[in-house]
């Protein structure tokens, strides 16, 4: 599996193969020999080399998780290829002018977070779209105000659909 991992603000692509009886994990072009062990609920014992940690994981949502290593917490996002491309499409716009928000796939609408009139923030999400089992929340390209929005809550939506506008 290829995932970008983002930690610390830092984008690295992250490589996970099978590799004897554990994995071999490529971070930013440094190859580890890992060998994982599941524990008790998402907790996980590593093997590294010469170094064992344990590691607890608590899912945070759309990619997002906190990891407990020895007394550290670690902000973690893990982005397949497929949500990265999402997050792309989603949010990297010029920032002048009226800014589209369309449906990066076909799927359905989940749900409608903001409505015609409201201010938003940069970054804010505006709609959740459920596509292939996976819910991923369209965010504002920019901070203005939304001024045209087409998406319905539980209506199907093409790919490339018009579902919001900001100012």
């Amino acid at each position: 599996m290829r995932y970008h991992a983002v930690l610390g603000g830092e984008e690295q692509v992250v490589e996970v193969t099978p590799h004897g009886s554990g994995y071999r994990v490529s971070i930013g072009g440094r190859a580890l020999e890992v060998d994982a062990v599941h524990l008790q609920g998402s907790a996980l014992s590593l093997i590294a080399g010469t170094r064992s940690v344990r590691c607890d994981i608590e899912p945070k949502g759309e990619g997002r998780l906190l990891v407990l290593v020895n007394e550290n917490v670690h902000e973690l996002e893990l982005l397949d290829e497929r949500r990265l491309r999402l997050r792309r499409a989603a949010g990297k716009f010029s920032l002048e002018g009226p800014q589209r928000v369309d449906a990066p796939m076909p799927g359905k609408i989940a749900r409608v977070l903001v409505k015609v009139g409201d201010e938003v923030a940069e970054g804010q999400g505006l709609v959740v779209v459920e596509a292939m089992k996976m819910e991923n929340e369209l965010k504002s390209p920019k901070a203005g105000k939304v001024t045209e929005l087409r998406a319905v809550e539980g209506a199907a939506v093409e790919s490339g659909a018009k579902l919001a506008v900001v100012t």
